[in-house]
């Protein structure tokens, strides 16, 4: 396990966009985070805390 190089940031930051690549991924995510955001904000207007709060 020594023989591995250990990153060195943020020069190699790179380097994760050869495994997460943006063509492929970048609407998951964001419509996954949309998803989240619509799920936060039901549960905060149904508890009552919306608006009118």
């Amino acid at each position: 396990m020594s023989e591995v190089a250990k990153p060195k940031n943020p020069e190699d930051d790179w380097k994760i966009w050869l495994v997460v690549n943006p063509a492929t991924w970048l609407m998951p995510v964001l419509f996954a985070v949309l998803l989240v955001a619509i799920a936060v904000h039901w549960v905060v207007f149904a508890i009552g805390l919306g608006w009118g709060a």
